[in-house]
């Protein structure tokens, strides 16, 4: 036995039995033999505690709940020290994990290095496995089974309630505290993954002890998800917050003003009606309101916190993610990557690291940059995935965005992989859950936070491939879904794309075609457009007017896109091939084909133009070879639209001469989830994209001709017009006789009538 303070003995752990004979020898024994057992728990088997916190408790006529911890902070209060019979070291050691709810035995391990110096006087403990070893035995720490987390320890809630009480009354707990808190925040940054019980613990300790730049790390560390983890305990830490603790600490702010209103939204404080709050404060077009200070207005922060680890300087990881986000609003795309690699290089949190690359592989998306952009995405996907908490938002956006990235670059195996896997009955999924896209509803609520960095790049990538496939149904179900998304910020480009390649394979008249040009602006959204997402508008506008034999409109168009996109070269052949040009159109192509610019997509596009102009050309053996080469090339890039985006009639007569061609069931194959045998393909082929014209009614003007219809819409007389061609007159007179035969007029005044009416011309 060991001693009181007072002198007298204090008995070991006692089994249940003795237990309760000691009880009831003392005279505060309780009849109630479940309180007995109870007690015998939470006191570690401290028969004398026991009595203490009996007689305590019936002096002040409250009832007795031993595992109500706010019973036990109040209890132990009353009753005298507590001395374990342990050597000091395990002692101490108690009194660090006390600190703590229930923890891993490696969690424990890493915490107890925490109190050598100021507990030990820089002993330190040498052998923690067995310290916890021994305070097992003792019944000081308790293990149980946790069907989630598996074996986890635990001081009891009575003997660990007064072991605090202790510490602060003995040497005071604030560096014991400190030194824990710089222990597990470490772990948290490192480690990526949290459990729900240690994250409570370390807001609390942190809030309560007033150590405000160790709770922004916890905050950083864990983000938004925390409210997921945590529910009541983050919300009780974050608001409210004392004014000194939010002043020159953004995070702060936003983490606090967040949980503010999160509380005040939700109806009780049930962890379901927080988390729903949580989901619907970040929402999307919500979140981006929140983020302190001017979008993209400065550097990110790296100043050190005065309360920073030495020799090491913080990041503002809330300042970098509104940057990041102003920087794109601004259509900056090349700067916010550059400056997320930078950030994110001198952040010491996985998850603050993960959730800045993130930003930056959707900077270099928009930059045209999909290797870099993919490569980030998937150094980040696995941390991401050993970390995952349901609802978050941060896997599922690395899922969604890595789905589109590798959609709109042509690596359709990725793409595929992350699309089914988004659609797999797990905690990973889209917000519209685990139905089909046709009948999932629009205006489903989002089951992630920040739903906007989800939803519309899956639903995006999953409209591409369907298209791909010619699965009309399905990206039209996406389509609607997407029109009906409250955020879509520059990513609307993609939907009057689609909405055009849909119209083109799809309606029945040509009024359709125009309709869906005339259409497109109501999908605007916020931001400024990149080159590639300016290019995405005028591919699909060049693309109906092609379709309509409008190709004076669809040459302006083309003349919009940028001059590395591969894009100018197919609309220019296709083009020439509705303009009746055939050998102009096989002779451009044979030029493009081999052209290391060109994507194996557009080289698949460009083998089925040529087939069709050999067709025209009357060479049928070299349409088939092509035609059969396109076949392939789709096959291989996982795309019919080059096959597709044929007239029908050129497209009808190459699939009867390649109809025998092995090509097609090669092609069956691919395209097996969309298409259950070689017929069915074809006859889906046979089928689609029957209002786009084959060869245009119109007249096709050469660059030359067109430059003359506006020299005359200009007003030029003949003498003007020679002169700005450096041209003689009479050639000019000549070339203006030509001009009329083409349109089968014979005057200046209805050469430029016609030519507006075509669109030549704007009226």
């Amino acid at each position: 036995m060991s001693s009181t303070a007072e002198g007298e003995p204090q008995d070991p752990r006692l089994s249940l039995g003795d237990f309760v004979v000691e009880l009831e020898a003392s005279g505060a024994g309780p009849a109630d033999t479940d309180l007995c057992r109870r007690l015998w728990t939470e006191c570690a088997g401290r028969a004398r505690f026991a009595e203490a916190v009996l007689r305590a408790a019936a002096a002040a006529g409250v009832s007795v709940d031993p595992e109500s911890s706010v019973f036990a902070d109040w209890v132990v209060e009353l009753c005298p020290r507590l001395s374990l019979a342990s050597g000091s070291g395990d002692t101490a050691a108690a009194s660090v994990l006390a600190q703590l709810s229930a923890v891993s035995e490696t969690t424990a391990v890493r915490a107890l290095t925490a109190v050598a110096d100021d507990l030990l006087g820089g002993i330190g403990i040498h052998d923690p496995e067995g310290v916890l070893i021994r305070l097992l035995s003792s019944g000081i720490l308790t293990r149980f089974e946790d069907s989630a987390r598996g074996t986890l320890l635990q001081v009891p809630t009575l003997i660990a309630a007064k072991l605090r009480h202790d510490l602060r009354a003995e040497v005071g707990a604030a560096p014991v505290v400190a030194d824990l808190l710089e222990v597990l925040i470490e772990h948290m940054e490192s480690a990526g993954m949290v459990e729900p019980e240690l994250l409570g613990d370390v807001l609390l300790l942190a809030r309560h002890g007033g150590h405000w730049s160790q709770l922004l790390r916890v905050c950083e560390a864990v983000g938004i998800p925390m409210f997921l983890l945590t529910p009541r305990t983050a919300c009780t830490v974050l608001r409210v917050l004392p004014v000194k603790a939010r002043v020159g600490r953004p995070g702060l702010e936003f983490f606090g003003t967040l949980a503010e209103d999160i509380t005040a939204d939700a109806a009780d404080d049930t962890p379901a009606r927080i988390r729903t709050a949580v989901v619907r404060h970040t929402g999307p077009g919500v979140l981006r309101s929140r983020l302190p200070g001017k979008l993209g207005d400065s550097e990110p922060n790296v100043e050190a916190e005065e309360e920073a680890r030495p020799g090491e300087k913080s990041v503002d990881v809330i300042g970098t993610v509104r940057q990041l986000i102003g920087l794109a609003d601004a259509g900056r795309h090349d700067e916010a990557a550059e400056m997320g690699i930078r950030a994110a290089a001198k952040m010491h949190s996985v998850r603050a690291r993960s959730v800045v690359r993130l930003l930056t592989a959707i900077a270099l998306h928009h930059a045209a940059e999909p290797r870099r952009a993919l490569s980030v995405l998937n150094e980040i996907e696995g941390p991401a995935r050993a970390g995952h908490v349901d609802g978050d938002f941060l896997l599922p956006a690395i899922i969604s965005w890595t789905a589109l990235i590798a959609a709109v670059s042509g690596d359709h195996e990725r793409a595929d992989a992350h699309l089914a896997e988004s659609d797999a009955p797990s905690g990973i999924r889209r917000a519209a859950s685990q139905v089909e896209p046709a009948a999932a509803h629009s205006d489903s609520p989002p089951t992630v936070i920040i739903d906007e960095l989800v939803t519309p790049p899956l639903r995006i990538a999953s409209a591409l491939r369907a298209l791909d496939r010619l699965d009309l149904e399905r990206a039209g179900a996406e389509f609607d879904a997407l029109s009906a998304y409250p955020e879509m910020r520059t990513l609307w480009v993609y939907l009057p794309f689609i909405a055009r390649i849909s119209a083109v394979l799809s309606v029945e008249a040509e009024s359709g075609l125009l309709f869906v040009n005339d259409d497109a602006e109501r999908f605007r959204d916020a931001g400024v457009l990149s080159e590639a997402e300016k290019d995405l508008i005028a591919l699909g506008r060049s693309t109906v007017f092609i379709a309509l034999g409008q190709l004076r409109w669809a040459e302006i168009e083309r003349e919009r896109l940028s001059p590395s996109c591969d894009a100018r070269i197919l609309l220019d052949v296709r083009s020439k091939l509705v303009a009746g040009r055939n050998d102009e159109a096989i002779s451009c192509a044979d030029t493009w084909f081999y052209h290391h610019s060109l994507s194996p997509r557009s080289r698949a596009e460009l083998a089925a133009i040529r087939a069709a102009a050999k067709l025209r050309s009357g060479d049928e053996d070299a349409a088939r070879s092509d035609f059969s080469t396109a076949v392939s090339l789709s096959t291989w890039v996982s795309s019919l639209l080059p096959l597709a985006l044929l007239p029908l009639i050129d497209r009808d007569r190459l699939i009867d001469l390649t109809s025998d061609a092995r090509a097609w069931a090669e092609a069956a194959v691919e395209f097996s989830d969309s298409f259950d045998s070689p017929a069915a393909l074809i006859a889906r082929l046979r089928t689609i994209g029957s209002v786009s014209v084959d060869v245009a009614t119109m007249p096709q003007l050469s660059a030359g001709e067109a430059q003359l219809i506006d020299l005359l819409g200009r007003g030029l007389s003949v003498a003007e017009i020679a002169n700005e061609l450096h041209q003689v007159t009479g050639t000019v007179k000549n070339r203006l006789s030509a001009l009329y035969r083409r349109f089968g007029v014979s005057s200046r005044a209805e050469v430029l009538s016609r030519a507006r009416s075509l669109g030549y011309l704007t009226p």
